[in-house]
């Protein structure tokens, strides 16, 4: 694109935009109504987590594990007290494994369920998003009978998980898989089948599946450029390696496709939960001993370990160092899909008219939180 230097102007979108879905700013070049340039800048969370929790001691972090990717709490949980377990040399029993899948699953389609929303809002649908919020209350319920908590659960412990499910949670699980079947035909109306929501998202922000894998893109933004890269069956973890599924792969690349695949994702995450409950075995939900071990003996001193799970947004990878002291963690780096998401724009969004950002930025579904670690 050629420009003369007088028509070229900088705007700022954000750091308060609606569409940024948290605080970010892009500082955009722009050319009448084209990107000429974008720069990303982020910083303005101040989560800081990476230097808050070096030097305490392994289960008091968990907590702040929760608060980086805040619509993904326990798939994060999952990374960090995995890690641990790999330094323990510890089995997790059959029946916590199985809990653990469910309640990745259940976060996994809450957060589907809120990008839907919030991007379908931004261009212009508030019934999906009331829709959604309805349907992710009984998620919250769930989360709420079985933890305490309905957000930042701190749920999964070395060796298991904190509480057992009840016969009334798993009746309410049941209930909700029975019962999304009209919110997902809301969703094929509404956006899907809908020629507004096609006119503003097909051939938009196109992403090739050679270009994210340089980039590092991961997730739903690489799988619908045909990319296959899933942790959960690259790296198997939980109960998914029993569960025999493949994962959704799209090849649009652009808005429409990341968007139609979170949908899919929706249904496939009902599915698995649904083997999970089918399969759920009796027993114990937490190995004491690990927890015990942990407490008394720490973690072997100047160990390194990598531990990484699939979040709704892609790879979350945690880093952990032990140093000299067995008891508290020496340093700690997180893999955070988001951030790598968010540094993309600087090429995704050149060429970008100024009203297709708010719905890259809506397929996108970056979470600032993983982004200011």
């Amino acid at each position: 694109m050629t420009a003369s230097r007088s028509n070229v102007y900088t705007i700022n979108f954000g750091p308060h935009h609606p569409a940024t879905h948290g605080i970010l700013q892009l500082k955009l070049t722009m050319f009448g109504e084209a990107v000429v340039a974008c720069e990303p800048i982020t910083g303005y969370l101040h989560r800081g987590v990476e230097k808050i929790i070096k030097g305490k001691r392994f289960i008091s972090i968990i907590p702040y594990i929760d608060r980086l990717d805040y619509l993904a709490p326990v798939i994060q949980e999952h990374a960090y007290v995995t890690a641990i377990e790999k330094l323990l040399n510890a089995s997790v029993p059959e029946r916590a494994v199985f809990i653990r899948t469910i309640f990745d699953e259940l976060t996994r389609v809450s957060s589907h369920i809120m990008s839907i929303g919030s991007m379908t809002f931004d261009l212009g649908c508030l019934s999906l998003f009331l829709y959604g919020i309805e349907e992710r209350e009984k998620i919250m319920a769930i989360f709420e009978e079985v933890t305490g908590a309905r957000m930042h659960l701190a749920y999964y412990t070395p060796g298991g998980v904190v509480n057992d499910l009840s016969e009334s949670a798993l009746a309410k699980i049941r209930k909700f898989i029975d019962g999304i079947g009209f919110y997902l035909d809301a969703v094929e109306k509404l956006a899907l089948n809908n020629r507004i929501f096609i006119a503003r998202t097909s051939g938009i922000g196109k992403i090739l599946a050679e270009e994210a894998v340089v980039e590092g893109i991961s997730g739903v933004n690489l799988r619908a450029s045909g990319g296959t890269k899933d942790v959960r069956t690259s790296v198997p973890y939980g109960s998914y390696e029993l569960l025999n599924f493949s994962p959704v792969v799209l090849r649009g690349g652009d808005c429409y496709a990341r968007f139609h695949l979170r949908f899919l994702e929706i249904k496939q995450s009902m599915e698995l939960i649904s083997s999970c409950l089918a399969l759920l075995p009796s027993g114990n939900y937490c190995d004491t001993d690990c927890a015990m071990r942990l407490a008394a003996n720490g973690l072997p001193r100047n160990s390194i370990v990598y531990s990484s799970t699939e979040t709704p947004r892609g790879e979350f990878g945690v880093h952990m160092v032990v140093g000299s002291d067995p008891h508290t963690v020496h340093s700690m780096r997180f893999k955070s899909p988001s951030a790598a998401h968010v540094q993309f724009l600087r090429k995704l969004l050149v060429c970008a008219r100024i009203a297709d950002i708010t719905a890259i930025l809506g397929s996108m579904d970056f979470i600032m939180g993983c982004c200011d670690k």
